[in-house]
This record gives C-alpha cells, structure tokens and sequence, in this order.
C-alpha cells in the first residue's frame, strides 16, 4: 500500500485538535488501497525554522487541506504557498460566509465543530474527488533496454527556481551529452524537473519521468506523462534493493544512474538531503548552481 503525504495547514491552537483529529481519520481511508498520512506541524518539535519545515512539508505532499477559519495569518501564508507550487489544496471552514473575497472565489467546504462527523465524510469525498483529477492513469510502461557503453543519467533538481536562470544553466550542463543514446531519467515534482523534461523531449532524447508516485506530479510533467510523450515509473510500486536507506525515489535513482545531475538554488533541503545521500552512495554528480 503506497502511503501519501497530506499537509494539514491550521492554526495552531487547541480549539482545533479535534478537527484535525476529523481529517486524519478520514484521509487515512479515503482511497482505497492507499493510506494518506497527514502532518500538522503543531506536532514538529525538532529544532529549526517553521518556514523550512513548511517548505519541505509541501515539497512532500500530494495534497494540502487548510481550515481558512478566522483567515489567520500564518494560515493565509502557508495556503497562498501550497497553491503557487501547485499541491492541490482543499479548503475547509467555519463561518465562510466572513472570508475574504480572494479565498470565496475557491470552493470551500463549510463546517461546525459540533458536527465533526459530517465534516469527515465532506474531507473524504473531497480528496477522492481531487485526487482523481490528479492521478495518471496510465499502465506500467516498460523501461528502455540498456545497450552496451550507454549512459543512464539521473536529472532534477529545486522545486522552486528562477526560471530563465535555470534554463541557461540546465542547456550549459546538459549539452555534452545530447545525442549519446543516454536514457535519462527525470525527476517529476518541481521546476527543475519540468524544464529538464521538456527542454530533453524538444531534443528528442530518451526520457523516462520518475515519480514519487502517480499523484505526486508537478503540472509540466503531469501533462507530459498523460499526453503520451513520455513513459513514467512510478517509484512507489517499483522493487528497489533492500539494505538501501532512503525515499523509494531516491533508491531507484541510485540504483539506475551512472550521472546524476542536479540544480540546486543552494537553499532547498531536499535537494541538499539527495547530494548528501548519493554522494554517500559513491555516485557521480554533476550540481549546477542556480
């Protein structure tokens, strides 16, 4: 059973414990045959920055509920985050009749903390109906056969990026190994990914998106995948080695990639957590700054 990650942004008080008590309960059955775990980051208690913990929360998530009642501050910051990045983000509420104009526009499932039970039936309905919107339906698609003296060459990278910035460095890093029958193998959840992805299919290069699993993709490569261009894995269903640590992504990364190429805008801990983790593993990198 995959497991997906929910990010649940609320205030943090103690008037809503119960409610997120609602979410989880009902997130963790919602679609069958998969769990969605949720996080609340009232429940970190590690040192560091909030913000950074929200940030990687998002990075991990597939989708985000966000109890808007009251427009909290903190809460109004870390839903207008969610929707830039692109997570799906089911907005819940009391009193929604009070939200501001900009949050009214989006549908928000109304609900009363005296009836907390209908509330859970409304959060599974609403992630099953949002997830399926997000979900590739595709079948498995075979894996290109390896031939003698190829390169498979790993690529992703930030989640975030300055776009024109990332482009210039992504053709300078790339170039010397266009038309070498390499099979690459992209990341499918960010900025770097998508521009690698589609600046690797103009050049018609081989092009294999690995996701984390088939929610968890970001729009680019989403519609690449579902348009046919280009076949996914999708690393959650995959048998990887035991005896490796690490996400299932960052498994089959190691295990496939004979380079690994990755973007980084020196700030994003995913990214600085996989350097760390494939140079550990003894595999080759070549880090572009952006």
């Amino acid at each position: 059973m995959a497991k997906l990650s929910c990010f649940v942004i609320m205030p943090f008080s103690a008037d809503f414990d119960a409610v997120y008590g609602t979410i989880h309960e009902a997130a963790a059955s919602a679609i069958p045959g998969e769990r969605i775990d949720c996080h609340w980051l009232k429940d970190v208690r590690a040192a560091g920055r909030i913000t950074d913990d929200i940030v990687d929360a998002l990075g991990q998530a597939v989708v985000c509920i966000a109890d808007v009642t009251g427009s909290n501050p903190n809460v109004m910051w870390e839903t207008g985050y969610a929707m830039a990045l692109g997570r799906p983000t089911l907005l819940i509420g009391q009193n929604v009749d009070r939200l501001p104009f900009d949050l009214r526009v989006h549908r928000i499932l109304p609900y009363s903390p005296q009836s907390l039970s209908d509330l859970g039936s409304q959060i599974a309905e609403g992630l099953r109906q949002t997830l399926s919107r997000y979900e590739i339906k595709t079948i498995a698609q075979p894996q290109p056969a390896r031939h003698p003296g190829t390169l498979n060459i790993v690529i992703t990278g930030s989640r975030t990026v300055h776009e024109a910035r990332a482009q210039r460095r992504l053709a300078s890093l790339v170039q010397p190994y266009l038309k070498c029958d390499a099979t690459w193998y992209c990341g499918s959840s960010g900025a770097v990914d998508d521009l690698a992805m589609q600046y690797l299919v103009d050049r018609g290069e081989q092009v294999v998106a690995v996701a984390v699993h088939r929610w968890g993709m970001s729009e680019g490569s989403r519609n690449l995948v579902s348009s046919g261009s280009v076949p996914m894995i999708d690393s959650s269903l995959e048998a990887i080695p035991r005896g490796l640590a690490g996400s299932e992504r960052d498994v089959l990364f190691c295990t496939k990639a004979d380079l690994v190429i990755l973007l980084w805008d020196g700030q994003s801990h995913g990214t600085r957590r996989l350097i760390d983790y494939l140079t550990a593993n003894g595999k080759s990198l070549l880090v572009g700054f952006i």
